[in-house]
């Protein structure tokens, strides 16, 4: 599984009716409380095949965390996250090992911070716009510093969370 997460700093319950509303997708699975070891397994249906966009949702000190299992809020661009995080802080982080790829977005008080995406075999998909000094991280050049900042996340974990498995959306 290829890490992405996002996270924003409101309470869990507000974020997810945010996030709800903001994607534009029926439900397709309630909220369900789980181990972070059954996601995967629940997440998919009797082929193997994802069942839709699967979260796993969890709070994590002041921030609501949404681990995307599937990968379908990738590659969202800065501007459109400013629809869900609003005025709150939000980071979104993402990475795949197997391609080269970094997505990093940190946005508070309605504003862009950072924007940066890494694709190493379609360099004009790359972007790069902020300062690292108004960001929380070392500064990127390439998706391993992004990897680094997932992997490095303490925020960014939860033995116990929510499963929520939403339709098509966004």
């Amino acid at each position: 599984m290829n890490p992405s997460y996002f996270r924003v700093r409101i309470p869990l319950t507000d974020a997810m009716k945010r996030f709800g509303t903001w994607f534009g997708a029926s439900e397709l699975m309630a909220p369900t409380p789980v181990a972070f070891s059954e996601v995967v397994p629940l997440s998919c249906d009797e082929n193997g095949q994802w069942r839709g966009l699967a979260l796993y949702v969890y709070s994590n000190a002041c921030w609501t965390v949404f681990e995307d299992l599937t990968g379908a809020v990738a590659s969202t661009p800065a501007a459109d996250w400013l629809g869900f995080s609003e005025a709150d802080e939000f980071i979104y982080a993402g990475y795949n090992d197997a391609i080269g790829y970094g997505e990093f977005v940190h946005t508070r008080d309605a504003n862009i911070l950072r924007e940066y995406l890494y694709v190493e075999d379609d360099p004009s998909a790359n972007i790069d716009r902020g300062y690292p000094s108004d960001t929380a991280v070392e500064p990127l050049t390439t998706w391993i510093e992004v990897a680094r900042f997932v992997d490095d996340d303490e925020l960014a974990c939860s033995e116990k969370g929510l499963l929520w498995i939403l339709g098509p959306g966004k």
